[in-house]
């Protein structure tokens, strides 16, 4: 039966499948976990940003951004963003399961999120700034982050175009990160220094960096091609 396992353990590392968390997994305290997805479809691309950490860090963060400039609601209790997904997972106790938030401190940090780390996505199209449009923000759906947030970018016309997305948020804390970028209908991914599926892209771990390098370690670079224009 050992052999069994240890076998299959051993194919799904050569397919390139990451290893699922155990649900005993905790976050270390200053430790961000993130994913970073992203979807062109014909003018759009969707980026879905996926985000885990355990309470005393989320609590951290949420007192730094409290001093920010930020509007009233922003970090209120009541005031929700435009959409949110699926409730949060009570917790079966008071202690911190690594990836499992309260409800109260779950709404608290997505509807900041919101409004700080839209500020701190910066995406470009040909060296051009791009708007991001917040689509939706909520608890994450799956193991082992906690909260996710969706934006939509509007992609200008042209045949062949250089998209860049720089991530500058949590750059004073540990972390990992993944990163993906997919195309679909008559658009062509040319080049990306990114795996094409999340499944399929490595871990990549941040402790040891500087801030700048973590910025540059999580970019998405790509360069995208359109049949039809």
């Amino acid at each position: 039966m050992m052999k069994i396992v240890i076998l299959s353990l051993a194919i799904l590392a050569n397919l390139g499948f990451p290893l699922v968390y155990s649900k005993s997994h905790r976050f270390e305290d200053d430790f961000v976990e993130r994913t970073v997805a992203v979807i062109v479809r014909e003018n759009k691309a969707e980026i879905t940003y996926s985000i885990g950490l355990n309470k005393k860090t989320t609590e951290k963060i949420l007192e730094k951004w409290s001093k920010l400039d930020l509007p009233p609601s922003t970090l209120g209790t009541i005031t929700s963003p435009p959409k949110t997904e699926n409730p949060a997972i009570e917790p079966d106790s008071d202690k911190d399961s690594g990836h499992v938030l309260s409800p109260e401190l779950t709404k608290r940090f997505h509807v900041a999120a919101g409004t700080v780390i839209t500020k701190n996505i910066n995406v470009k199209i040909d060296q051009l700034r791009q708007p991001l449009k917040l689509i939706s923000t909520g608890p994450a759906p799956r193991h082992p982050f906690a909260i996710t947030l969706k934006w939509e970018v509007t992609i200008p016309d042209g045949k062949v175009i250089d998209l860049e997305i720089i991530d500058s948020n949590f750059l004073e804390l540990d972390g990992a990160s993944r990163t993906s970028i997919k195309v679909t209908g008559d658009a062509m991914l040319l080049q990306s220094n990114t795996a094409p599926i999340l499944i399929r892209a490595p871990r990549k771990l941040l402790e040891k960096l500087t801030p700048k390098e973590r910025k540059d370690e999580m970019a998405i670079i790509a360069k995208i091609g359109f049949a039809s224009r």
